[in-house]
């Protein structure tokens, strides 16, 4: 399994440095166990700051400008990798969730105890500092009222598949949004989409009857 969309640069850089609130960084470790790619930029963005302090010079913008162009080239795949990610993308199938949002649920993954939001919508609330981590489940035909949002907003596709105005995303994809994103996901599959969603504020929904229920469903 391989993903398609990712989290872009400043969020690995910011994972990198252990600078992501909660939901963020447990968002991106569950993306880690399916992207052999990403887990490679990580890898050299932490490879590269420790360096960078190491030569313990003072910071210059020609230091930050060289941690940035290294940055953005494209990483060269370790072979090993490979491997570790597709052992990885096995368990997750076998557990259904990936390891690091297991750990927030209380009994793993069976009997989740979902709560309705709207007919075809329910969600589980996790449990972390920051309160901006929650489980979807939408189910197929779905669409989530055309919104922006307040703040960021990363949702991790677990299961299933929707489309927006930025593409399909499928298992694994990642949709790394922000206040200048206006979108409509719709979920198109024949199954179920399970996303994992982070936030820092709430969604900005278009339109006077889904504004009127925002308060009451939580989004």
């Amino acid at each position: 399994m391989s993903a398609h969309h990712h989290p872009d640069d400043a969020t690995l850089m910011s994972y990198a440095a252990g600078a992501l609130p909660e939901s963020f960084e447990t968002l991106v470790a569950c993306h880690l166990q399916f992207c052999t790619r990403c887990k490679q930029r990580i890898r050299e963005a932490e490879d590269i700051g420790a360096a960078l302090l190491e030569a313990a010079e003072p910071t210059t913008n020609r230091g930050r400008d060289q941690f940035f162009a290294q940055l953005m080239q494209e990483p060269d795949i370790d072979p090993m990798m490979d491997s570790v990610i597709a052992e990885s993308a096995a368990m997750t199938r076998q557990h259904a969730f990936p390891a690091p949002l297991q750990q927030l649920l209380k009994n793993g993954d069976t009997g989740l105890a979902w709560r309705r939001l709207v007919p075809g919508i329910q969600q589980i609330r996790m449990e972390t500092r920051d309160g901006g981590l929650r489980l979807l489940r939408i189910q197929p035909g779905m669409s989530i009222p055309i919104h922006t949002h307040h703040g960021s907003e990363m949702t991790l596709i677990l299961d299933g598949s929707y489309s927006d105005e930025l593409g399909r995303f499928k298992p694994g994809d990642v949709a790394d949004l922000d206040p200048t994103v206006e979108h409509q996901p719709i979920t198109d599959g024949n199954v179920p989409c399970i996303c994992l969603v982070a936030t820092d504020a709430p969604m900005k929904f278009q339109g006077l009857l889904p504004k009127l229920l925002q308060p009451f469903v939580g989004l």
